[in-house]
């Protein structure tokens, strides 16, 4: 038997009518936990279900480096641009009170933030990270996952803000949002920005040093 467009288009609402509205809300479900997979480890505090929310403020040194590979350049219509496959390595070292919060010390000195990626870079230094990260405390035990992303040679406290240009040479800035991993901090999301001086990538230039800070929170959601 040939089935006509109405026809097909009448059969699949009879189903829908049969299955009920349960099988649509499935389908749903299953559309949002893949779009939940697809952003690993992120969380957002003070949505149900999670309860009240406690906020502490963090304030580390991040001292380390960054190595590159750089992929075949091409061309694209405001300049010349390249993939670079990048690692960050950062120790982090509390900057103190009162930005570096008392009482919760779950990121401890000697920690390490480890962020593997992909850059998109031009020729003008402009380029662009996105990768995923760990923090480690100084027994290698995972504390924090998640994603960051940065921005080289950008600045953002540039006029009215301050005097800093908005395509600052050496310089980063980006962010990072992640979820703890062991059972003492499954109940903890971390959201910081980063900044830091960063020398221009180069291709004959594979490891560079990096020095900045990170600054946000940790929230804890009951």
């Amino acid at each position: 038997m040939k089935l006509t467009q109405r026809t097909c288009w009448s059969l699949l609402l009879a189903g829908i009518l049969i299955l009920g509205p349960a099988t649509l809300t499935q389908a749903q479900d299953s559309t949002q936990a893949q779009a939940t997979a697809a952003i690993p480890n992120v969380t957002i505090p003070g949505v149900p279900p999670t309860g009240n929310c406690c906020l502490w403020q963090i304030h580390k040194m991040a001292k380390g480096e960054r190595r590159v590979q750089f992929g075949t350049p091409y061309n694209c219509n405001n300049g010349q641009t390249t993939r670079v496959s990048t690692e960050f390595k950062l120790t982090l070292t509390s900057e103190g009170v009162p930005c570096d919060q008392p009482g919760l010390n779950v990121i401890p000195n000697g920690s390490v933030l480890e962020a593997k990626g992909n850059t998109i870079k031009r020729t003008n230094g402009l380029a662009h990270f996105f990768g995923d990260f760990t923090i480690r405390n100084p027994n290698n035990q995972v504390l924090f996952r998640g994603t960051i992303e940065a921005i080289d040679s950008v600045g953002t406290h540039h006029p009215p803000l301050g005097n800093e240009a908005c395509n600052r040479r050496d310089h980063l800035e980006g962010w990072l949002v992640g979820r703890g991993a062991p059972p003492s901090l499954q109940n903890f999301t971390l959201r910081a920005l980063i900044v830091a001086k960063a020398p221009r990538l180069r291709p004959n230039i594979p490891i560079r040093e990096v020095s900045g800070s990170i600054d946000g929170v940790l929230i804890e959601c009951l």
